[in-house]
């Protein structure tokens, strides 16, 4: 069978190529095999490949996906062949019996088994062997390639203004207008019901975040933010502040346009060192919440606002052969639009 593999030849990142087919394996009871229908490109898919030692190379890459049942092991009672099925976020397995999972919070599981891993490889190929249990049903009267994108993208955001408890009519910043952040204003305008201010640098990224819905938007590069934040807020700052970016400069403006009690959700992931005034947090009640990705229950719950039309991301579809080419294009930041790839073909 095809799949994208992590090439040991830097320069080409990855290769598309035949690898084992897993057909006709035996499933151990409780599995089940997966036709992979759809994986759509995410920044770390590109991080993992561009980070790949000798203990990947070789592994197929990719955790954004859409899979149909072909065939089930003893004991799956949750699950018939045709099903359409995801999983949050690249995570296919957890222990099911440790603190975070009783807590319903399997991502935080210390044997939770992600995608290209030491564990198993990633989505971008045509079959997968998967746990029945990590199957979350995905409606087979909707996009697929929109289902997928919702598989990370939106289960990430949408896991972040959950954390954050954005209420109606709260003001919501959202830092950072790409890929995420533009899947961010539709469930922060459409499920939550909160006004939305996006921030970036790029004019054709804002036009496309006020097309989503955004109430006001900000060239954070071109304008003081933290005068412009309480222009909009009569000087109260914003509730949320959900931070797709990882830039360390625009971090160090935006503590000063949260209000008081305000949350701060970091979801962009940066390594330099950022610095903040701990007086501010403390005497002004600001909390910082970490959110990494959602749970199935959270892809349940992110899925539904895309069946219920309340969010529409944007896509192109393009053959997984050709997924080393859009692989290099973001690579050189010149990727501006989602890839989904179709991997049935």
């Amino acid at each position: 069978m095809k799949a994208l593999l992590i090439s040991d030849d830097r320069e080409k990142i990855v290769e598309y190529k035949d690898i084992e087919d897993i057909q006709e394996l035996p499933l151990a009871p409780g599995e089940v095999l997966t036709k992979v229908l759809f994986s759509s490109l995410c920044h770390s898919d590109l991080h993992v490949a561009e980070n790949g030692n000798q203990s990947n190379f070789g592994l197929s890459v990719g955790h954004e996906s859409i899979h149909k049942i072909i065939r089930v092991g003893d004991h799956v009672t949750n699950l018939e062949v045709g099903d359409y099925v995801a999983f949050p976020a690249g995570l296919h397995d957890a222990c099911g019996t440790c603190k975070f999972c009783l807590k319903g919070e399997e991502v935080f599981c210390e044997n939770a088994v992600f995608t290209t891993s030491p564990k198993r490889g990633g989505t971008m190929q045509e079959y997968t062997i998967e746990s029945a249990d990590f199957c979350t049903k995905v409606s087979a009267n909707v996009d697929l390639g929109k289902a997928c994108i919702i598989t990370c993208a939106g289960i990430t955001v949408y896991k972040g203004l959950k954390i954050a408890n954005l209420k109606p009519g709260e003001f919501v910043a959202i830092y950072g207008i790409g890929g995420l952040g533009n899947v961010a204003i539709e469930y922060a305008k459409n499920v939550f019901n909160a006004k939305v201010i996006a921030v970036g640098s790029n004019p054709e990224s804002l036009k496309i975040a006020k097309s989503k819905g955004a109430d006001y938007v900000i060239n954070w590069k071109e304008t003081n933010l933290v005068e412009e934040i309480n222009k909009i807020t009569d000087n109260q700052g914003v509730d949320v502040a959900l931070v797709t970016s990882s830039t360390a400069t625009l971090y160090k403006q935006l503590f000063n346009t949260v209000s008081r009690l305000g949350r701060i959700i970091p979801i962009g992931i940066s390594n330099e060192t950022i610095e903040m005034g701990l007086p501010d947090l403390v005497l002004n009640g600001k909390q910082i919440l970490g959110s990494l990705i959602g749970t199935r229950k959270d892809l349940e719950e992110s899925l539904q606002a895309l069946y219920d039309g309340k969010v529409n991301p944007e896509f192109e579809y393009k053959p997984l052969s050709h997924a080393p080419k859009y692989f290099k294009l973001m690579q050189e930041f010149k990727l501006h639009k989602r890839i989904v790839f179709d991997c049935s073909k």
